[in-house]
This record gives structure tokens, C-alpha cells and sequence, in this order.
């Protein structure tokens, strides 16, 4: 696994934790993609990891391109979706995300993001946003889902 990427989702999942309820649990995680030809193909290639019972074809991956600034106010409304950490200090909540984005920059340098939309062929959460940041040092899958 890529040190900055584990270092990172090693810091999401503590989020993660803290928006934990009794009924459902958080999953955040960043994942360094194989390098390919095509994001589409590094996507295909990470979605057979998850299951060889169907072709990577049938996850139907669209990438459609953001900015940073769309991309960080969705991991605030991850990070702090719980009613307990919503009422975290406005400082702490900026302390996190500013800690967070360093880590990300550092690991991708000037980057080009995308949300991913997919149509899993199977349970993949109740909720989830999936981004693919594209960078000179690789393409990395970051991924926010809850579960029942």
C-alpha cells in the first residue's frame, strides 16, 4: 500500500469512528489505483479487488470532473455528519479538514479531481461518494460510505 495513502486513511477512519452511531457504522478510506492506461481501466482493475463475480464492466464507472473546493466541502459534510461532531468547535472542524488537505497535497501534488458515480453489482453501503484525484504521482480512489 502507499505510505501517504495509509497515512491518510489511517486519519479518515479516526473521523471516521467519531461519526460512528449505534445503528451504522462510517467507512472512509483512500486507495493508491494501479497505474493504466486510462482511469477507467485503474478503476476496473480496483473493482475486480472488491469482487471477481462480475466484470468490472458492470459497476458502469462515470467520472465527471470537480475542483477542490467541491471535493473538501463533501469531505466536511463526511466528516462531520454525526450530531455530535456537527457540534464540534468551528476551530477543531477547520483544524481537521486543513490537516486532512495538507496530507492529501502532499501525497498528490497538483491534482485533477473527479467524482466517480457507480452502479455496483453488488451491496456497497447505504450510503457512499467515491472521488478519483489524478495526480503526477498516481491516481487514488477516496472513499466516504456509511452502513446499516
Amino acid at each position: 500500500m502507499d505510505k501517504y495513502a495509509e497515512r491518510l486513511t489511517g486519519f479518515m477512519h479516526a473521523v471516521g469512528c467519531m461519526n460512528d452511531a449505534a445503528n451504522r457504522v462510517s467507512d472512509y478510506y483512500v486507495v493508491k489505483l494501479e497505474e493504466s492506461d486510462s482511469m477507467l481501466t485503474s478503476l476496473a482493475i480496483y473493482h475486480l479487488t472488491i469482487t471477481d463475480k462480475f466484470p468490472a464492466a458492470y459497476w458502469h464507472p462515470q467520472l465527471k470532473a470537480c475542483d477542490e473546493k467541491m471535493f473538501m466541502e463533501k469531505v466536511a459534510s463526511w466528516f462531520f455528519e454525526h450530531q455530535d461532531t456537527q457540534r464540534l468547535p468551528s476551530s477543531l472542524k477547520q483544524n481537521l479538514l486543513a490537516h486532512f488537505q495538507d496530507g492529501l497535497t502532499e501525497m498528490t501534488g497538483i491534482a485533477h479531481y473527479f467524482t466517480l458515480i457507480t452502479s455496483p453489482p453488488v451491496w456497497y453501503g447505504s450510503l457512499y461518494d467515491e472521488f478519483v484525484i489524478e495526480s503526477p504521482y498516481g491516481r487514488f480512489l477516496v472513499h466516504f460510505s456509511c452502513h446499516d
